[in-house]
């Protein structure tokens, strides 16, 4: 649809092609969407007050500068500046997903403290070695795409005139060090459709793509399944797919390459 809208000096606007309550719920949504910017741009109330707020930072993570000091007794390590001076670091979806689960679990360990059942320790969704692996995976793809040449232009850099430069060097390498991951990541099923049901748009989620959509894109787990049209899903089908993650940062760290042959 098209159409003019109008604006009266006093900042009331309204659009004659569209029914005054359809327009109404627009400039709703389009209030509620640049709030939701705003809120998520708000640097966390700890940091120093240089640090302005920044839509373009997405998610903010709060960080306590440290460094390492000598002392009679030995090096120390402490904080770097006082209290209202931490720094801030831009998140991804392994943080947003690790506070989800913090939250989740905060929420059952009330629940178990009611009943007087035993509590459990906090168990992150991934490990520090699946996370680094997934941000190294963000960022070597990151400057392979900035580098100007294509994977299959490989073979040409430097070609002919001795030994390449340090930076082609090091293009070349970025190049490698990614081919070696995908290999790695491969390129199976991470969630199938065993039923198909008239009318539904649900697709498969193939490994890589999940990779990609969570450690590029910054999507967690359920903005996945929403992207493939599941909709609403359980906790059973999120621990799959998490699972099938997981398996995947897990061989990127070289992890389950090798395994033993058994005798016949």
């Amino acid at each position: 649809m098209t159409g003019v809208m109008y604006v009266d000096p006093r900042g009331k606007c309204w659009w004659p092609s569209l029914p005054p309550g359809l327009v109404s719920q627009r400039l709703a949504a389009e209030r509620d969407r640049c709030a939701s910017i705003l809120a998520r741009a708000i640097p966390p109330e700890r940091v120093s007050r240089e640090i302005i707020a920044a839509p373009a930072r997405l998610y903010s993570i709060a960080e306590t500068p440290r460094e390492t000091v000598l002392t009679e007794n030995g090096p120390r390590v402490q904080r770097s500046a006082g209290p209202g001076r931490d720094r801030v670091r831009v998140g991804d979806a392994f943080d947003v997903m690790e506070e989800q689960a913090r939250r989740a679990h905060a929420k059952r360990t009330k629940g178990l403290e009611r009943e007087g059942k035993p509590i459990f320790p906090f168990q992150p969704p991934f490990s520090v070695g699946q996370v680094e692996i997934g941000r190294e995976y963000a960022a070597l793809v990151e400057r392979c795409d900035g580098a100007g040449v294509k994977c299959s232009s490989l073979e040409t850099i430097g070609g002919g005139s001795g030994d390449p430069d340090a930076r082609e060097a090091a293009i070349f390498h970025d190049f490698q060090r990614l081919r070696v991951l995908r290999r790695r990541i491969g390129d199976g099923l991470a969630r199938e459709i065993r039923r198909h049901r008239p009318g539904e748009r649900r697709s498969a989620i193939r490994v890589r793509a999940l990779v990609d959509d969570v450690c590029l894109s910054g999507l967690t787990l359920d903005q996945v399944f929403a992207r493939y049209g599941w909709g609403k899903v359980d906790g059973r089908k999120r621990a799959d797919l998490r699972s099938a993650l997981c398996g995947a940062l897990d061989r990127m760290q070289g992890f389950d390459l090798v395994r033993p042959l058994h005798a016949a």
